[in-house]
């Protein structure tokens, strides 16, 4: 008894203690599970009853200046397949008839469906018509769902600089690449429950969800400049022989980028989209370095406008090399330095300017760095550092061999001249827009770095009118009927890049220019590369400059002066002795461009005519730089957009050499969105008196 008793205590301990450590592993199994593994498991119990896939977002449209577009989403079809269910549910012949309506071949419909995958792509983007018959047949395992396509109206037009965007949306060069996330906008997840069978019930409320539109891309491309800058440029590469060519239609005041043309001689192909060689190609300049050069010396007071130098007839030695000129000069000050484009007198200016004040002289036009334009791949050029320079290479600096530039950076250093001496930041987006409307995204005018200082800025302009002007220029081809037009032509030897040594018969040709010259409306550069002996800046380039720019002020109705060429100034001069009831027609034209600027007018502090401060507040950067034109007034520009402070204040007496002007962006004031604006960095347009119509979109 004793003994049986004492085994069936045994057996219900050790039966209570298994107990007990089975109920201790189910609670410590149950924490694991909710603590532990329990978010994995439940994602995994969603999956087997919920599903999704991606939709990509509709991409934003890409419009020129004046609401063209450029780039567009048209919707399309994509058929799909689930290959076991295709295979299983089908006959061969059946999918034969699919693979006829999809035109592709049949074994290319077989071994996309021999794949072990549970989702296959058939065909994407096409016709509609194609995707129903497709659907038609009845395939168990075949569907169709809407997708977007990129779609290029204007064709090839601007190609470069609107990009290219993939097959799944996402930007792959220019602005598409560029912009990607602001037109390309939010895809969602397009989440639905499934049946028992795996099927989706793509009427379930979790499937209600959209993507949200990308934002519109407005340019500062004018649509007709540039298609009339590509007809040009292409015609001048067939003509001259050339391999490429690129243009250049900028505002020298704001940086707006109107046309920038890429042809090659080839003819237009998917790689026109895909690299842009007016921002991510160097060449070297040649004679258009000139007119930089000029205006580094003249700020350094190296030189002065009558110093002469001799030119040596048409060869000057350096060491073992020789500098030639294409024709033979005695004694040249820099106007005929520049005039007759003269390599030797512009090595000389080099030597007497040194190779450190030279260096920084091209730095603060920009040379070697990039310009900061919002395309992808710009380029830096090729400025080496200065402690490597040899006598020589100092003298083939001067004229534009040994340095390279990148069209856009040449384009940037010459608007400096036209606008009074500012390097401006290039742009080709002016705003990007919510599909409701809404501005997310605006670029307004902005001053980097002053180069030169506006006097200097207004003698090398009245130097290279003679350029086009006078009858002893190389570019009477860039003549446009009734402007006045300055400018400067180039053409550079090639560089082996095998040995590092030039060819002698293949050269890149250029011509930059802006015009009217008295008040810079428009900058134009071209640029052909690769062509032949003989075919100079003046005689292939500068043509290609006049036709560009006979369209555009033609387009932009930009009115000729009537001033005549050998009686125009840069500067008109006020004439100090009137009172103040004849006032100044030169100044009274200049700040009737705000309706805020007070006529610039001398005030009488006892019996001392002295000068006032001129208004500046609310003006553009372009009317700003007028008004200092017509006032002799040095300026120094911060930041971009319009003017909202000066120092000193307007109306005190000018004993200062420069007024400081402080710009910045203005936007519409509208109520509660104005402080928010303003605080964020941009003034609202009350600022100003009667302000309200200065920004806004068109």
């Amino acid at each position: 008894m004793k003994a049986s008793f004492k085994q069936r205590r045994a057996r219900i301990g050790a039966l209570t203690l298994a107990l007990a450590a089975l109920f201790g592993f189910a609670v410590i199994r149950l924490v694991l599970l909710v603590a532990i593994y329990g978010p994995r498991l439940n994602s995994l119990a969603r999956h087997e009853y919920s599903g999704g896939t991606e939709l990509a977002a509709v991409r934003g449209s890409i419009v020129d200046r004046n609401g063209e577009p450029l780039a567009l989403s048209v919707e399309t079809q994509s058929v799909y397949a689930r290959p076991r269910r295709v295979l299983e549910s089908s006959t061969p012949a059946e999918r034969s008839k699919l693979a006829a309506i999809l035109t592709m071949p049949p074994i290319s419909l077989e071994s996309k469906l021999s794949k072990d995958a549970p989702f296959v792509w058939l065909e994407r983007r096409i016709s509609p018509d194609k995707a129903q018959a497709a659907e038609a047949l009845g395939i168990d395992g075949i569907g169709t769902i809407s997708e977007y396509k990129r779609f290029y109206p204007e064709s090839n037009l601007a190609a470069s600089v609107v990009g290219l965007a993939g097959m799944d949306g996402q930007g792959l060069s220019g602005l598409e690449l560029q912009y990607d996330k602001l037109a390309r906008g939010e895809a969602v997840e397009l989440s639905f429950y499934r049946d028992a069978l795996g099927h989706p019930i793509f009427d379930s409320p979790l499937a209600l969800k959209a993507p949200a539109p990308g934002a519109q891309l407005e340019l500062t491309i004018d649509s007709s400049i540039q298609s009339l800058a590509e007809t040009e440029l292409a015609a001048e590469v067939v003509q001259s022989g050339a391999k490429r060519g690129s243009a250049i239609v900028l505002d020298p005041f704001t940086g707006e980028v109107m046309a920038m043309a890429n042809v090659s001689a080839g003819g237009a192909d998917v790689h026109d989209r895909l690299h842009n060689p007016a921002v991510e190609d160097a060449f070297e300049p040649g004679s258009t370095m000139k007119g930089i050069l000029g205006s580094i010396a003249l700020a350094d007071h190296a030189i002065t406008l009558d110093r002469q130098f001799y030119c040596e007839d048409g060869h000057f030695t350096i060491g073992r090399h020789t500098i030639h000129d294409h024709s033979r000069h005695g004694w040249l000050d820099l106007g005929g330095i520049i005039e007759v484009s003269s390599n030797i007198g512009a090595a000389k200016i080099a030597l007497t300017l040194g190779s450190e004040r030279y260096h920084e002289g091209l730095r603060a036009f920009g040379i070697g760095s990039r310009t900061g334009i919002d395309l992808p791949g710009e380029a830096a050029g090729l400025l080496s550092k200065p402690s490597g320079w040899k006598e020589i290479d100092l003298a083939n600096h001067g004229f534009g061999q040994g340095v390279a530039v990148t069209p856009i950076q040449l384009a940037v250093a010459y608007a400096a001249i036209a606008n009074g001496g500012n390097i401006i930041r290039p742009y080709v987006v002016r705003a990007a827009y919510e599909p409701e409307g809404r501005a997310i995204l605006t670029h307004t005018p902005q001053v980097m770095r002053r180069a030169i200082a506006p006097d200097i800025a207004h003698e090398m302009n009245l130097l290279l009118r003679n350029v086009v002007m006078s009858d002893g220029g190389t570019a009477a081809k860039a003549r446009v009927d009734g402007f006045i037009v300055a400018g400067k032509t180039g053409t550079a030897q090639m560089v082996n890049p095998e040995d590092g040594t030039y060819y002698q018969n293949r050269h890149v040709s250029s011509f930059v220019g802006f015009l009217p010259a008295d008040d810079p409306r428009l900058l134009i550069l071209v640029v052909l590369y690769d062509v032949g002996h003989e075919h100079f800046g003046g005689l292939i380039a500068a043509p290609v400059f006049s036709e560009i720019a006979q369209g555009a002020v033609r387009d932009l109705n930009i009115i000729a002066p009537n001033q005549p060429y050998d009686t125009a100034g840069v500067i008109p001069m006020p004439d100090f002795g009137k009172d103040s009831a004849g006032g100044n027609s030169d100044a009274k034209s200049a700040a009737a461009a705000s309706a805020e600027v007070d006529d610039y007018l001398p005030v009488l502090t006892g019996s001392t005519l002295t000068r006032a401060t001129p208004n500046f507040a609310g003006l553009s950067l372009r009317r700003a730089m007028e008004l200092a034109r017509v006032s002799r007034v040095n300026v120094d520009v911060h930041g971009g957009g319009y003017v909202v402070a000066q120092e000193p204040g307007a109306g005190a007496p000018l004993n200062h050499l420069t007024v400081k002007l402080t710009l910045a962006p203005i936007v519409a004031d509208s109520g509660a969105g104005a402080a928010t604006a303003t605080q964020s960095g941009v003034v609202p347009a009350s600022y100003f008196s009667g302000g309200g119509g200065l920004a806004g979109r068109k």
